[in-house]
Formats: structure tokens, sequence, C-alpha cells
């Protein structure tokens, strides 16, 4: 008895091995490479939060094609603003232009030259219009 038991599973194990299971696979060898082609797409956000002096700014643009062109800014805790204009394409790369405006200047009450009022965390007014040669 023991040996048909032995001799039935390995029978069992033998057609386990000359006929494997088979799997189904997400690739069914045809590559469509522009399925997920970029699209064209323009967002922007701002955040302007006095109370935590959270102030910042993004916009971006892409002409579907590759080519990407943004800027985004932030006020730093000095007040002053950094901003930061990039573009990228399949030419070039990525290309970023780094700026830092220095805050306004403030004049104290007991100076000489008299009192001018200028906010001292001012956001950054980013142009929505960006134009691909």
């Amino acid at each position: 008895m023991t040996t048909k038991l032995i001799v039935f599973a390995a029978l069992i194990g033998q057609m386990a091995l000359a006929y494997p299971p088979e799997y189904k696979s997400y690739d069914d060898g045809h590559h469509d490479h522009y399925a997920h082609a970029p699209a064209p797409y323009h967002f922007e956000y701002g955040v302007k939060d006095l109370h935590t002096h959270d102030i910042k700014s993004q916009s971006e643009v892409s002409d579907g094609h590759g080519n990407v062109k943004g800027s985004y800014s932030l006020v730093e805790a000095d007040g002053s603003t950094r901003l930061v204009e990039y573009t990228a394409d399949h030419e070039h790369g990525f290309n970023a232009v780094v700026k830092k405006i220095k805050a306004p200047y403030h004049h104290s009450e007991n100076s000489d030259i008299g009192y001018n009022h200028h906010e001292s965390l001012h956001p950054y007014k980013s142009s929505s219009y960006y134009k691909f040669y």
C-alpha cells in the first residue's frame, strides 16, 4: 500500500512539472509607448497664511510634447523672497534660475526720514502666461 502511495505521488509530481500552470501576463507583447504620452496641462496654486507666515506660490505649464516651463516662490524667514524659474525639455534637460528678492526696507518710527509703510511679507505675483518657442 505504501508503495502505491509513493508511485501515485511521484506520478502527480511528474504531471505537475510536465504541465506547469499558465500564468496570464499583463504584458501581451504589444508595447504601446504612446498610451501614456504627455498631455498638455497648466496649474497654479498659492498660499498666503499671514498667521504662520507661510507664503508661497507655484505655476507650471506643459505643451504636451515634453516641454515644461514654470516658477515657484516662497517668502524666507528673513522676509526675502526666493524665486525659481525653470524650464525642462528633451534637448536641454532641466534648467533653473534662482533669484533672491530682498525684503522691503522698514524705517523706524524714530528715524529722521519719514515713515513709509510696506508689507513685510510680500507674495510673488506670478504671470500665468507662458509661451513656448
